[in-house]
């Protein structure tokens, strides 16, 4: 299903009226009248000093929802202590395909976002703000122009605001990247150091947040530090935005505590699967965080970085996809190798051709005709030699990739390596698959 099907699916929200990031019932963009209604820009929320919010977003608990789970608060004391000027870059590229929650935020609820970007700004006196979208995301740029134009009209005084667009590309949402991009070169990572943080837009120090993130901050702002702790998991503290795709009955983005079960997000707000078929497998966390079994529901993972981490995936940009038991699973596994492969920003040797060789062999073992020495050298890629070798994530994402796949499809992999396959249709359900994609992998 296409990622602007998903999040024009019906939103809920099993959590408390105050607690939530978006309204219920709400499927139109939210004008700033309306945002002020709702509390937006109330004088509480700006009445903290920049120390007072950096203070004040630490103590909450907030943690980067864009998929490395950092503290916020200890982010933004980072850059504060840099020299000034300083940036605040907003990472709304929503690279992974998987996900549609920042593009569901963006367009329903523009000037939430925004508000966490000023404040942000006020937080590390940063007299720019850059808005950094997909040149493709064309609805989403034209909700945030809007919203820009309305605060302007009201007589908001703001920092400097700047779209900043890039090609679609997988790499292109990563931090340095976006920096990359936002310096007016490509949209690929750069080698660290200097970080974004020490060395970023225009050589300033440069505060990059992902959407949803941002999205907390102006209700932490007017609640107080404690509002966050109110749901979720203690270690990650809130709600979080759920993208829910692949053979579910149900598929949209939900707003759901942090800490709930999987299973309570599948089968009661997802509906279950299509058919009332068996789960196969998962990708939990969207792309680069890895490959679930069925298992992990019945023993009772959870939405929450700890839980997953026991089963060897992360909770990345909290993005699931369901696998039912009647296709093949090998198959998606196979499609998303020759997925990284293709989206390597082709920069570190070591990326460029670990991801192609175990595309390659994956490829092969779909067909059945992967060597055992290939299987072992495999395993060996993916488990030792390969992780931590990148310039970014890219390559950590694939190697996660490949080391849960061979464990999640094992019974796949044996049944192909007799020959004749699993019996079940290649059919891959994942997200920014195109028609021809596997027979090109193979």
């Amino acid at each position: 299903m296409a990622v602007e099907q998903r999040q024009r699916a019906t939103l809920h929200h099993p959590v408390g009226e105050t607690h939530r990031l978006l309204i219920p019932g709400v499927t139109r963009r939210e004008s700033l009248m309306e945002y002020r209604a709702q509390g937006g820009y109330a004088p509480e929320g700006w009445a903290w000093s920049p120390e007072e919010l950096r203070n004040l977003i630490a103590a909450s608990g907030l943690r980067g929802r864009g998929g490395a789970a950092f503290p916020t608060g200890r982010k933004w004391h980072g850059v504060a202590a840099q020299p000034a000027p300083r940036v605040v870059l907003v990472n709304a590229a929503e690279s992974e395909p998987a996900s549609a929650k920042d593009r569901t935020l963006l367009l329903r609820r523009p000037h939430l976002v925004l508000e966490g970007a000023l404040l942000a700004a006020r937080a590390i006196d940063a007299r720019e703000i850059v808005l950094y979208l997909h040149a493709t995301a064309t609805e989403v740029r034209a909700s945030l122009e809007l919203a820009l134009r309305e605060l302007r009209a009201d007589g908001v005084q703001t920092p400097h605001f700047r779209i900043v667009t890039a090609p679609p590309g997988y790499v292109a949402g990563e931090s340095s990247a976006a920096v990359r991009r936002a310096n007016g070169g490509p949209a690929k990572p750069t080698f660290k150091p200097p970080r974004p943080s020490e060395r970023g837009v225009g050589k300033r120090p440069t505060l990059v947040q992902n959407v949803e993130t941002l999205g907390n901050v102006p209700l932490i702002a007017r609640h107080g530090a404690n509002w966050l702790r109110e749901v979720g998991a203690p270690n990650l503290p809130g709600t979080l935005l759920v993208t829910l795709s692949g053979a579910v009955n149900r598929p949209g983005v939900y707003e759901v505590p942090s800490g709930v079960p999987l299973r309570h997000i599948v089968e009661e707000l997802g509906g279950g699967v299509i058919g009332g078929a068996s789960i196969q497998a998962m990708l939990v966390g969207g792309y680069f965080a890895g490959w679930l079994g069925p298992d992990a529901l019945e023993q009772g993972a959870r939405l929450e970085p700890e839980s997953l981490r026991a089963w060897g995936v992360s909770l990345g940009a909290g993005a699931i996809v369901v696998v039912p038991n009647w296709i093949c699973g090998l198959a998606q596994a196979a499609w998303l190798m020759r997925f990284f492969a293709d989206e390597s920003a082709q920069q570190c040797g070591t990326c460029l051709y670990g991801t192609r060789a175990m595309a390659d062999v994956f490829a092969r073992l779909l067909r059945g005709t992967a060597s055992p020495s290939e299987r072992d050298r495999l395993h060996l890629w993916a488990e030792r030699m390969l992780p931590g070798r990148g310039a970014c994530g890219h390559l950590d994402g694939a190697a996660i990739a490949a080391r849960t796949a061979l464990e999640v499809f094992a019974d796949d992999i044996r049944r192909h390596a007799l020959g004749g396959g699993c019996g079940r249709p290649e059919t891959v359900i994942l997200p920014g698959y195109e028609e021809g994609d596997l027979n090109a992998a193979a």
